[in-house]
């Protein structure tokens, strides 16, 4: 499936609209700067999930702004996630930090 992922830079008080899908899930982080979402201001570092819609309009504020914008099909499946560790179940979470804890956790180790 694919996935949108925008790195989008704006000059203060300049704004984009980006046209979006009912059926995705969108997410966008304030990575510099403050940015409206739509008319909402978010702040520097803040990670937003935007509810369902046709297009989302992204200002940057009286600053210089970098937003992420993270487009994607939505995960249909349960999450469970303890610190850096994310599964779908209590289970499969606990048996990962056992093996996290034996060092059996990854199975294949990339040499470079």
């Amino acid at each position: 499936m694919p996935l949108d992922y925008y790195d989008i830079h704006l000059s203060a008080n300049a704004s984009i609209v980006l046209n979006t899908d009912n059926e995705r899930s969108v997410m966008v982080f304030t990575l510099l700067g403050d940015a409206y979402i739509g008319t909402e201001l978010i702040k520097e570092k803040t990670a937003v999930k935007l509810t369902a819609g046709d297009n989302v309009t992204i200002k940057a504020a009286d600053k210089d702004a970098q937003v992420l914008f993270i487009c994607s099909a939505p995960l249909t499946e349960p999450v469970v996630w303890g610190g850096p560790i994310v599964m779908n179940t209590k289970e499969e979470l606990n048996k990962a930090f056992d093996d996290l804890g034996r060092g059996t956790f990854l199975q294949n180790k990339i040499s470079y």
